[in-house]
C-alpha cells in the first residue's frame, strides 16, 4: 500500500460506525475490537460510504449491481498520481506551476470514485471522467452533483468503437495525466478462474456488472488502444497511465511501448491485501520520474524495467556531513551556464535543481568559452537538461528531472561525481 495510505492499518469501524450510523447494523464484535463481513455486499456499501463521509466529506449513491469501489484501494492510485505530478512540478517553471491540474479517468463507472477522492484532496485537480455505459454515466452525474463538484468534473459519454480519449480529441485542452482502471478480464470464465487463483479465496464480494469487469481481449487489448490513441495525441497529456491486474498484461504493454519507441516509461506496484496491481505510465515529454516513483526491484521484472533516471555517488563513512552540502554548492556553482536553484532548502540540507543547456562543464566547453570569450544569458536559452541533487543516506543522489538526451544527464552527474571526490579526497588530507 502506498506511504500516505492512512487505511495501512485497518481503520477502528466502531468509530466509523460512530460518525456513520447507517453502518452500525453492519459491525461484527471480534476478538481484536470490531470489524464488518468483507463477504456482505451490504456491509461493503455501508463501510465505503462511511470512509468517504467521514474522511473524505463526500457522499455516494450506488445501483446495486455496480462495483462498490473500496476506498482504500482507490486512493492508492491517486496518491501515486499526487507523486508523479509533484515530481513533474519539478520541471516546469515556477510559474505555471499554479495552472489547475487536469486529469481525464477513462471508465469513469456509476461511483466517479476517482475524480471525487482527487477533487477532494486537491482543490486545483479537475477530471474528465468518461464511461460508455448509461446507468453508470447517469449515477456518475448525480454523485458529482450531489457533492457540488460539477463546476470541476465533467462525465461524458463515450462511443465503445469511438475514441478511448474522447475529451482530448473534442477539446482544446491538455491534460497532466490520463489514469483508467480498465476492465480486467477478457470472458466470465476469466473472472472465475482469478478468482480461484487467490490462495485463501475472495476476500470480499464482488458487485460489478459485465461493462466494468469485461472487454474483448481483456486489459491487455484494451490498455493497447490507449497506447496506440496517445502515439496520436502525444504531448497533449503529460503522464498516460493505467493500472494492469495481471504481470503478463505488464510485460505485453511495456513490449507495445519499445516497440513504438517510447522510452520514457514508469512502473509501478501497489498491494492491497490479496490483491495485487501493476500501473503503467508513459509520457511523449522530456519530463523524468525518479526510479523511487518509475522503477520496481523486483528480481522477476528488470528486462521490462525503463532505464535508470537516479544515480548514486556513495560516499565515504568519513565525509563531513555538515560540510558536504557547502561542498557541492561551490563546486555546482564554479561551472559557469548552469542555472542553479536552491528551492525552498536551507543549509545544511542539500537540494539543488540544476539546469543546462547543453554540455557547459567538460573541458571543451570550457576551451570554447574562453575562446568565444562570452557566456550566454542561460535564461533565455532552451533547458536541454534539468538535474535534482540532494543528500540520500550516505550517498549524493541525481534525479533526471527533464531532457531528451541520457548521455548530458549521464556526463553531468559524473562531472560532480569527480569533482566532489576530489574535494573530499583533499579534504581528508
Amino acid at each position: 500500500m502506498h506511504a500516505r495510505n492512512p487505511y495501512r492499518e485497518p481503520p477502528d469501524f466502531q468509530a466509523l460506525a460512530d460518525a456513520y450510523p447507517p453502518l452500525q447494523q453492519h459491525i461484527i464484535a471480534t476478538a481484536n475490537g470490531s470489524s464488518i463481513d468483507f463477504k456482505d455486499e451490504a456491509s461493503q456499501r455501508r463501510l465505503t460510504e462511511a470512509i468517504l463521509h467521514r474522511d473524505f466529506g463526500l457522499t455516494l449513491e450506488l445501483p446495486p449491481n455496480r462495483l462498490c469501489p473500496p476506498v482504500p484501494n482507490r486512493l492508492n492510485y491517486i496518491l501515486w498520481l499526487e507523486d508523479i505530478v509533484e515530481a513533474s512540478s519539478l520541471a516546469i517553471r515556477p510559474d505555471d506551476r499554479v495552472h489547475p491540474v487536469r486529469g481525464l479517468d477513462i471508465g469513469t463507472g456509476a461511483s466517479a470514485i476517482y475524480p471525487l477522492l482527487g477533487c477532494s484532496l486537491h482543490p486545483n485537480w479537475t477530471f474528465a471522467g468518461i464511461d460508455v455505459d448509461e446507468t453508470s454515466l447517469e449515477y456518475a452525474r448525480y454523485n458529482v452533483r450531489a457533492n457540488g463538484l460539477q463546476d470541476r468534473i465533467s462525465v461524458v459519454r463515450a462511443d465503445k468503437e469511438g475514441p478511448m480519449l474522447l475529451p482530448m480529441f473534442q477539446s482544446r485542452w491538455n491534460y497532466d495525466f490520463v489514469m483508467c482502471n480498465p476492465p480486467f478480464y477478457s470472458s466470465r470464465e476469466d473472472v472465475a478462474q482469478s478468482a480461484a487463483a487467490k490462495e485463501l479465496g475472495p476476500n470480499a464480494v464482488c458487485t460489478g456488472a459485465d461493462v466494468e469487469m469485461i472487454t474483448d481481449g481483456g486489459e491487455t487489448a484494451f490498455v493497447g488502444r490507449m497506447v496506440e490513441e496517445s502515439l496520436a495525441l502525444k504531448d497533449r497529456c503529460r503522464w498516460y497511465t493505467s493500472m494492469l491486474g495481471k504481470m503478463s498484461s505488464l510485460k505485453h504493454i511495456v513490449q507495445t511501448l519499445r516497440d513504438n519507441k517510447v522510452d520514457n516509461y514508469a512502473v509501478a506496484e501497489l498491494v492491497q491485501g490479496q490483491t495485487r496491481r501493476w500501473i503503467i505510465a508513459w509520457s511523449f515529454e522530456d519530463v523524468r520520474l525518479p526510479d523511487s516513483l518509475a522503477r520496481l526491484s523486483h528480481p522477476g521484472l528488470q528486462n521490462i524495467m525503463p532505464a535508470r533516471n537516479t544515480l548514486k555517488q556513495r560516499l565515504p563513512p568519513t565525509a563531513d556531513d555538515a560540510q558536504l552540502p557547502v561542498t557541492v554548492s561551490d563546486i555546482i556553482c564554479s561551472v559557469e551556464g548552469l542555472v542553479v536553484d536552491h528551492g525552498a532548502a536551507e543549509a545544511p540540507v542539500l537540494d539543488l535543481i540544476v539546469s543546462a543547456s547543453g554540455d557547459v562543464w567538460s573541458r571543451a566547453a570550457r576551451r570554447k568559452r574562453q575562446k568565444e570569450m562570452q557566456v550566454e544569458e542561460v535564461a533565455a536559452i532552451e533547458v536541454r537538461m534539468t538535474c535534482r541533487i540532494r543528500l540520500g543516506a550516505g550517498c549524493l543522489v541525481f534525479d533526471w528531472v527533464k531532457g531528451r538526451e541520457r548521455s548530458l544527464f549521464e556526463s553531468f552527474a559524473s562531472h560532480i561525481e569527480r569533482k566532489v571526490a576530489s574535494a573530499m579526497t583533499h579534504d581528508m588530507h
